[in-house]
């Protein structure tokens, strides 16, 4: 569903070149949950980023569904991006705005008809739990509950890819648990391909099928994660799997 090959990105920092992905080849299949771990700075948020071309690779292609996107325009690429749901670890909720009017944006900025949106938009608090929640403001929600509303902002235009970017890294260990249920049951009940950016190898053990470890900018070792959990070949895999052993503290 997802290739990318050959990925390279380099950015500018005070006139120094910093390459944030190198030589990056994925492949996520449909209907996967696809973990992408690695300590901080490992460039991991920029490689998702580049899935939905939010930031464009200097060098190399990206493929959707076997089509290369990664040459299209920003106008071209409109009808993928809706196809590509995205949530991150600060949720980036409008505050003036109520659960219901958060999850309602992108169905609005497409112009679907109001009594369309509301039958979406009421599905999707059944799905989130937060039915009660609707007419309440980003202020009086719980981390949670600002995650789940961003969750089914994300999923309101039934995209068949959701990009979490550190989706889980701002909540208490409960409330993560529940936010990766709700993902796990998106992925099973919606079809949705999910890939899932951490530096949380529990997050990973608890939802994903595959996984990628990255490096100073590299892939190191991806497989199934029964495969690298029970046999790691490189040594910051090791250590994310047996914290005691990481000099990354």
């Amino acid at each position: 569903m997802i290739r990318l090959e050959n990925i390279h990105k380099t950015f500018l920092k005070k006139h120094h070149k910093i390459e944030a992905l190198r030589a990056i080849n994925l492949q996520v299949d449909k209907g996967d949950i696809f973990g992408i771990i690695g300590y901080s700075g490992s460039g991991k948020s920029t490689l998702v980023r580049t899935i939905n071309l939010l930031e464009r690779p200097d060098k190399g292609a990206v493929y959707y569904k076997d089509v290369e996107i990664s040459a299209f325009s920003e106008n071209q690429l409109i009808p993928y991006r809706h196809k590509i749901g995205m949530i991150f670890q600060q949720f980036n909720l409008l505050a003036s705005a109520t659960v219901f009017d958060n999850i309602a944006l992108p169905l609005r900025l497409q112009g679907i008809d109001s009594a369309a949106i509301s039958t979406k938009v009421n599905e999707l608090l059944v799905l989130i739990g937060l039915q009660e929640k609707k007419e309440d403001y980003p202020s009086s929600l719980s981390g949670g509950q600002k995650q789940r509303v961003a969750i089914a902002r994300a999923i309101a235009s039934d995209p068949e890819v959701l990009l979490c970017d550190e989706a889980t890294s701002a909540l208490d260990p409960q409330t993560t648990r529940t936010i990766l249920a709700l993902l796990q049951e998106i992925n099973q009940r919606l079809g949705i391909t999910i890939v899932l950016i951490t530096h949380e190898i529990e997050v990973v053990r608890a939802i994903c099928n595959k996984v990628a470890v990255i490096s100073n900018g590299e892939i190191v070792e991806q497989d199934s994660v029964e495969n690298v959990f029970a046999q790691p070949q490189s040594a910051i895999t090791r250590e994310l799997l047996n914290p005691s052993l990481s000099l990354h503290q």
